[in-house]
């Protein structure tokens, strides 16, 4: 299947996002935070000019994302692409988070907050931040301020 209408593109998006949802909700925050922290890097890929599957992007589109799409204060936690390296990167490579971050279960005012050297990251903000983020990506994308690439995408049995 070739990924390439705009409802296509917001369907995918949407997509990847309800699979976030339904592990939060199961209460597998880390692999939630891994699939989020994938969807934020597929956002930024929205703002470049490369081919969606271009080598070497992730972290300029990972960082796009978070400055275009996510409240400022990920911004402000980000410096030095510090969610980048700690989500992305090593949740990703190794299913784990770094001793420089503590994923937290639900939603609190202490999202992002540095407490002792430890951002600490509550699942529940990211989540409903990432909604938001897929809501103006998809808005932007129907407004056509983004440009659409194609993206071949294999069926997967749900």
């Amino acid at each position: 299947m070739l990924i390439t209408t705009k409802e296509e593109h917001i369907n995918f998006l949407n997509g990847i996002f309800s699979q976030a949802q339904k592990l939060v909700d199961e209460g597998n925050n880390v692999v939630a935070t891994l699939i989020m922290s994938q969807l934020i890097e597929i956002m930024g890929s929205y703002f470049d000019a490369k081919p969606i599957r271009s080598r070497e992007q992730s972290a300029n589109r990972f960082n796009t994302a978070i400055y275009k799409l996510y409240p400022i204060k990920y911004s402000k936690a980000n410096k030095k692409s510090f969610l980048y390296y700690q989500l992305r990167t090593s949740i990703v490579h190794t299913l784990t988070p770094t001793c420089s971050i503590a994923l937290k279960n639900g939603t609190s005012d202490q999202h992002l907050v540095e407490k002792d050297e430890i951002t600490e990251i509550y699942v529940g903000n990211l989540l409903n931040d990432t909604e938001k983020a897929v809501t103006i990506l998809s808005r932007l994308i129907n407004e056509d301020k983004v440009k659409l690439k194609k993206l071949a995408a294999g069926e997967i049995e749900i």
